[in-house]
């Protein structure tokens, strides 16, 4: 028996033996069952027994790290691996490497390392296996724990033997910023990758937001003087980000000691800037400057608090402004103008449809419904369609750009275009632009912004989506006054673009089938629509259509779809579309059902189950809904047998009394959409 194999498993190091293969030593086990268990059934798995391996001459012996627990630092690259650990986590591998007290196998080739250390008491290893970082295809450093075993005694396959340095039975407990890399691999990894320069594509730079007067002369330019007076480093550590390694940072609250910002310095216009990796404000696909970081975290992305960040330059630029205001080098037309009636009524008036019988062109339009009923579906349903050129059901559309002002759920709005995608059998129209965050309809100079943006990227943009009034509205929603700003900005700076308005809102909390928030809302629009959920279908309703005729309510259900994405743990990510269904009636307010509506409700249960007939195939085609049902209710009873069902559960003293009530019964749980029928024949909604 090796002496190395007994000091081994009286160090409490599980091995693995690893027979040759036609006589040449190899580093990966071939036997089955190598990593479990050695038992009589399993003669070739690990063990801790020196005298398990008595017949096992010429063989090589790994430590199998999860019965160990332990963790080796494969060091495949060392040279390249120890920039990016000087780098990232500050750390010189030399100093690792020289330590007295390391365990090390150290290979027989050059340019290679590895280190072994013992993990925590009771640590999870069943599902950390290795960790790989490469480079064009090339293993720089790898974290083996888990199901992984290392050679640790015998001969290389290209020759020369394997060198234990250290007491196995001392091997050091693992480092504290190596455990954070094992544990929270893929943040690292990020920043691996941006020390090598791995990047998937390089950081765009944050567009510069149009200021008030840029063009004057002698005007101080707020953003360049902050970027002169402080730094990028600066404005992190002053916000809480911690330096680690070279030019990065560990955001405040982060999990791991993975240092995600990184200060570039070496960009096109000379201006540092920092690129996030982290779950910061700062990681969103931009580079920013000490500015922007200003801005992001200390005002919460709010450019006008920021531009005023200095008084002395705020005035400066005030007083040039007034003084050409005031000298009429930038007169603001402030004519009214006035039309003769006989203008107007020269010739007919067409209605130039934006969708058709639903969104006229430069008009302005709420569409609001309760969470959940669809009321974004239908938003971005017609913004899908417009900027394609596609029919919506059967309306016609007039092609243009389209840009929706997202101010929620931007995962959500990802998944929806791509169910839109499967949808329409076409990718999403490059003309349908999203914006990145909401806009503050109340601030003037914000919308100013949001109307010089649409106007420098769409050549022709013919709707502007607000998805929803509450969160892009830093006021009261039922306030008339803050109402009153909100549409005054927009009839001032969208309505000029040539755009049609459509709203997205809420509906009231009592009732559903109005908007939330001040009357004056409605009262500003040209048209109102709303989605409201009716079992398992969505109504589309026109509530106000201002120079046309309201269409009729149209039933739409919800259709579910695999988008041919996976999640994280490999299921498939799916979402939903609106796919027609037919002519709808309105939902009605809901009224509570008395005992005896409950009863008689009951009772045409009865009548079905003893009299029940098949739905027929123009039931179904019309309806539908009759696979929700359950297997006993799946038919239909003739209204006949219903009413014998009803009449001895009523009081009432004569027939013509109990038909009277058999009729309201019926016709409220009609309305609340409780009982459905066709042709005599009735049954329970879905």
């Amino acid at each position: 028996m090796m002496p190395e194999i007994k000091s081994f498993c009286a160090s409490g190091l599980h091995l693995v033996p690893i027979p040759p293969i036609n006589g040449k030593p190899t580093k990966a086990p071939i036997i089955k069952g190598w990593n479990k268990p050695r038992s009589t059934k399993n003669p070739g798995g690990y063990s801790v027994i020196a005298g398990d391996f008595t017949n096992c001459e010429g063989f090589n012996f790994g430590l199998f790290h999860s019965a160990s627990n332990t963790l080796a630092l494969d060091l495949d690259e060392l040279e390249q691996a120890k920039v990016v650990f000087q780098d990232t986590a500050n750390i010189d591998l030399t100093d690792w490497l020289n330590a007295p007290e390391r365990f090390e196998i150290k290979s027989p080739k050059l340019n290679r390392g590895k280190l072994v250390f013992k993990l925590p008491a009771g640590a999870d290893t069943s599902t950390m296996g290795a960790k790989q970082f490469k480079q064009d295809g090339k293993v720089i450093f790898e974290l083996r724990s888990g199901n992984c075993q290392d050679v640790i005694y015998g001969q290389h396959p290209d020759g020369g033997n394997y060198q234990i340095i250290g007491n196995p039975a001392a091997i050091p407990e693992i480092p504290a910023i190596l455990l954070d890399m094992l544990q929270h691999w893929d943040s690292w990894r990020l920043c691996f990758d941006s020390t090598l320069g791995i990047e998937p594509e390089p950081p765009k730079i944050v567009p510069r937001a149009p200021q008030q007067g840029d063009q004057l002369h002698g005007k101080r330019d707020p953003i360049q003087e902050f970027n002169q007076s402080y730094s990028v480093q600066s404005i992190l550590i002053t916000n809480g980000y911690m330096p680690v390694g070279s030019d990065r940072f560990i955001r405040p609250g982060s999990e791991s000691k993975a240092p995600g910002a990184i200060i570039m310095r070496n960009c096109s216009d000379g201006i540092e800037r920092v690129y996030s990796h982290g779950g910061d404000i700062l990681n969103d696909d931009f580079a920013h400057d000490a500015f922007d970081c200003f801005r992001l975290l200390e005002h919460a992305g709010n450019w006008a608090k920021a531009l005023d960040w200095n008084a002395e330059i705020t005035r400066h630029n005030q007083r040039l402004y007034m003084a050409e205001q005031t000298s009429g080098q930038r007169k603001e037309n402030t004519s009214f103008p006035l039309v003769p009636a006989p203008e107007l009524t020269a010739k007919p008036v067409k209605i130039e449809w934006l969708l058709e019988n639903i969104l006229e062109q430069g008009s302005l339009n709420l569409l609001f419904g309760e969470p959940g009923a669809g009321k974004s579906l239908f938003a971005l349903d017609w913004a899908f369609c417009i900027a394609a050129g596609l029919d919506w059901r059967y309306s016609k559309t007039k092609q243009t750009d389209v840009v929706i002002i997202a101010g929620e759920g931007f995962s959500g709005m990802t998944r929806r275009l791509k169910a839109l995608e499967v949808k329409y059998e076409m990718t999403a129209p490059a003309n349908l632009l999203i914006s990145q965050c909401p806009a503050d309809f109340l601030d003037k100079q914000n919308i100013k912004w949001l109307a010089d943006s649409i106007e420098a990227t769409c050549p022709n943009p013919g709707l502007v989506v607000i998805d929803t009034l509450h969160r892009n509205m830093n006021g009261d929603e039922n306030s008339s006054q803050d109402i009153g700003k909100f549409i005054s900005n927009i009839d001032r700076l969208l309505k000029p673009l040539g755009a049609a308005v459509l709203i997205v809102h809420h509906s009231g909390h009592g009732d559903k089938q109005r908007s939330r928030g001040s009357s004056s809302i409605r009262a500003a629009m040209d048209g109102e629509f709303s989605a409201t959920k009716n079992g398992s279908d969505i109504i589309l309703t026109c509530h106000k259509a201002k120079d046309f005729e309201a269409f009729k309510p149209i039933q739409f259900k919800l259709k579910p779809t695999n988008l041919g994405w996976l999640d994280e743990n490999g299921a498939p990510l799916t979402s939903v579309y609106l796919e027609y269904k037919s002519e709808g009636l309105p939902v009605r307010n809901r009224r509570k059902l008395s005992t005896r509506d409950e009863s008689i409700l009951t009772s045409l249960g009865r009548a079905i189950a003893e009299y029940g007939v098949n739905p027929t195939t123009e039931i179904i085609t019309e309806f539908g809904g009759f696979s929700d049902l359950l297997d006993g209710l799946k038919k239909v009873a003739h209204i006949e047998h219903w009413r014998n069902a009803v009449y001895p559960l009523l009081d009432a003293d004569s027939p013509s009394a109990k038909q009277k009530a058999f009729k309201r019964a019926r016709d409220k749980l009609f309305e609340l959409g409780k009982v459905a029928n066709w042709n005599d024949y009735w049954w329970i909604s879905p």
